[in-house]
């Protein structure tokens, strides 16, 4: 009687574990393919920057299924820029298939701020795009402002 009660709790246990294998597949399989956008990398920090401008190349890669469509950039402020470089055919892209990456120059320049501010800064590039999960990926800048030495 104990052996029977415990071959019918093994053979449960391993139907529950087939069936939520094979549901898990089913759904996962089953999925659409979707877009993903990747900026490498995610952030930068320029250091000690004198007033002058300062660029920093970065990845934008599409690591989902199905193509991704860049549609907008974006800064925080008028002292920070960017845009996709076109150096290539490949390169340049604003539609990324599944693999492919492109590159995003961003240009700091303090000389173009309101005001002339010493110390740490901090600036976001927003790059819109159609990847449901992240339709606006973040790039943080940071930078220590320092006046320069008349001389």
């Amino acid at each position: 009687m104990r052996t029977k009660r415990l071959l019918l709790w093994t053979i449960s246990g391993v139907v529950i574990v087939i069936a939520g294998i094979s549901l898990y597949s089913y759904f996962s399989l089953n999925q659409p393919p979707l877009p993903r956008i990747a900026i490498i990398p995610s952030s930068y920090n320029f250091g000690v920057v004198p007033y002058r401008a300062v660029t920093k190349s970065f990845t934008v890669r599409n690591i989902g299924r199905a193509p991704l469509l860049i549609t907008g950039i974006s800064t925080s402020c008028g002292c920070t820029s960017a845009k996709i470089e076109s150096t290539s055919a490949r390169i340049g892209k604003e539609e990324l298939l599944p693999g492919e990456e492109t590159e995003l120059l961003v240009t700091f320049d303090p000389n173009l701020m309101e005001e002339r501010l010493k110390g740490e800064i901090y600036r976001v590039v927003y790059v819109k795009s159609n990847d449901p999960k992240q339709p606006e990926a973040e790039i943080e800048i940071r930078a220590t402002l320092e006046e320069e030495d008349e001389g």
